[in-house]
């Protein structure tokens, strides 16, 4: 992987600075992508290899060109997608407005659709690869997800069209569905009490450099991670 050109979206923190850490050490370029440029920078200096940041709404279609173009300009090349910027906030159904609703699918489904369409000329050329940060989520529901288990729903489905449409362009698209992990996600929350038995954020950068490095003849389903014990089950 030394060498290749990767996007990571969500890039400031939790998985995205994981995933940043994981790739860099396999001497993967990054381009680091956010909206809090002063933690995309605070992270990029600590990695050990040529990064780029670019702040970025990846909610906005003109953003998400501008940080395509910018990628092009300075690597010439992009190899990798990591399609990773996502918010949680569970509501009940009844008191979840419409502006909320709007926020979680914009940032965890249309900005996953808005960047894989942009690098995908550039995709085409280098027959790369995208990763898609889902959910467990994604594959049942749960009290107050209601935003947050449609856009990984959502997620699935585009990664799933995705890669139909991309095999014929030698791209492939690997989607990943993690349970709860320990990343600042959880700090509006009560549950200091279960982040102990979470996945660790590393631990999950290091399964998308893996999923990313399977050699490019073998395609992977949508892989589910859960952790060992629920962090909420009551013993």
């Amino acid at each position: 992987m030394k060498g290749l050109i990767a996007i990571v979206t969500g890039a400031g923190s939790g998985i995205g600075e994981a995933v940043c850490r994981s790739l860099a050490d396999s001497g993967v370029k990054l381009i680091l992508a956010g909206r809090r440029i002063d933690k995309l920078t605070e992270v990029a200096s600590s990695l050990v290899t040529q990064t780029v940041t670019v702040g970025c709404d990846v909610r906005e279609p003109q953003d998400v060109e501008h940080l395509v173009q910018e990628s092009v300009n300075q690597f010439g090349q992009i190899d990798i997608v990591v399609n990773n910027a996502g918010i949680f906030r569970p509501t009940p159904i009844d008191e979840t407005d419409v502006s909320d609703w709007d926020n979680v699918m914009s940032t965890n489904l249309r900005s996953a659709f808005l960047l894989s369409r942009a690098a995908w000329p550039f995709l085409k050329k280098s027959q790369g690869q995208i990763i898609n940060i889902s959910s467990i989520a994604a594959t049942r529901g749960f009290s107050g997800g209601a935003a947050y288990c449609a856009s990984k729903f959502g997620m699935n489905g585009l990664s799933a069209v995705l890669a139909i449409e991309g095999k014929p362009h030698g791209i492939r698209v690997l989607t990943l569905c993690p349970a709860q992990i320990d990343t600042p996600i959880w700090q509006s929350m009560d549950v200091e009490d279960a982040l102990s038995k979470m996945m660790r954020p590393e631990q999950i950068g290091e399964l998308v450099r893996t999923m990313l490095a399977v050699p490019r003849n073998i395609d992977l389903e949508p892989i589910v991670v859960t952790n060992f014990i629920s962090p909420f089950e009551v013993n």
